[in-house]
């Protein structure tokens, strides 16, 4: 709810007895977020679709599939993420950033040789342009 001053009265209206402004407030709201929350899906869902396609000929039990599903709750990994995430050995871990990164889905964002940190940035940026979005409204 971006305006609180017609939250408020909605509220005091509802404290008056008033129950209508509120339960309009509400459902203008949970439409709002259900809408919104719709488009965020979609978006994560079809930058998830141009991943798989971009892994392309990947073998099937790469670690690289097994990673990129992750990407969604957690877009920026360090080599430690993934080891605990998935059970992998650091060998098996550090492939699997390879194999996202020659894909073109992840980037190392550090530079470093040590302590490195990959993202997904077309993710980032669906975020980003969500949180935006909310904030005009």
């Amino acid at each position: 709810m971006r305006n609180t001053k017609s939250y408020f009265e909605a509220l005091g209206a509802y404290r008056d007895g008033d129950a209508a402004k509120i339960i309009r407030e509400f459902a203008a709201a949970s439409h709002y977020a259900a809408v919104t929350g719709k488009k965020l899906v979609d978006d994560l869902s079809a930058e998830q679709a141009s991943a798989r396609e971009r892994l392309g000929n990947l073998r099937s039990q790469a670690g690289g599939w097994e990673l990129l599903p992750h990407l969604i709750s957690q877009p920026v990994v360090n080599a430690t993420y993934v080891q605990e995430r998935l059970g992998m050995n650091a060998m098996s871990a550090a492939r699997a950033l390879a194999q996202l990164t020659d894909a073109g889905i992840l980037t190392e964002a550090t530079g470093l040789r040590r302590n490195r940190v990959w993202q997904q940035s077309e993710i980032l940026n669906i975020l980003d342009e969500y949180a935006r979005s909310i904030r005009r409204s």
